[in-house]
């Protein structure tokens, strides 16, 4: 059952370097062709000063920030992370950011809830932000995380009766 006394907390701020290649390989992994994305050239001729970052490469930026944050994630909430399944994303530009952008990012618990199913057994439905500043201490990018963390089966069975 997810401790709603987390809400709030603040996770240390973590740092992410924005490369022109982690651009490029994220929209071919998703199949994006766009050449603004792939191409310095293509993006000044669209009228970008560089390769524009595309819109869902923030999703890699929390799988680069969790390095830092050994000791200081989830896990240090007591949640067992190897039970999480990702439920929803979403961005919030507030400026734009482009390769060799250095970027700090906090994250914080927003949201918390616990839902029981008919079958009794129950998730936690959890959601963070993280706020994201640049090199110039320009906010440039809030994300917003909900994650559920599902109860297994066997661990129901193994509770003391009430």
């Amino acid at each position: 059952m997810f401790d709603k006394s987390k809400i709030g907390h603040s996770f240390a701020p973590f740092t992410v370097e924005v490369y022109r290649n982690k651009i490029h390989e994220l929209t071919a992994a998703i199949g994006d062709n766009n050449p603004v994305y792939h191409s310095r050239e293509a993006a000044q001729a669209a009228g970008f000063p560089d390769v524009p970052m595309s819109p869902t490469t923030p999703t890699i930026f929390n799988f680069w920030g969790a390095r830092q944050r050994e000791g200081n994630s989830l896990a240090s909430l007591g949640i067992d992370v190897k039970r999480i399944l990702h439920g929803e994303e979403e961005y919030e530009y507030l400026a734009p950011i482009y390769p060799d952008d250095r970027l700090m990012g906090v994250t914080t618990v927003v949201d918390g809830k616990t839902r029981v199913g008919k079958d009794g057994l129950s998730m936690d439905i959890i959601t963070t932000e993280t706020n994201y500043t640049n090199q110039h201490n320009q906010p440039v990018l809030k994300t917003r995380s909900t994650v559920i963390v599902r109860e297994l089966p066997s661990e129901k069975a193994k509770e003391p009766d009430a």
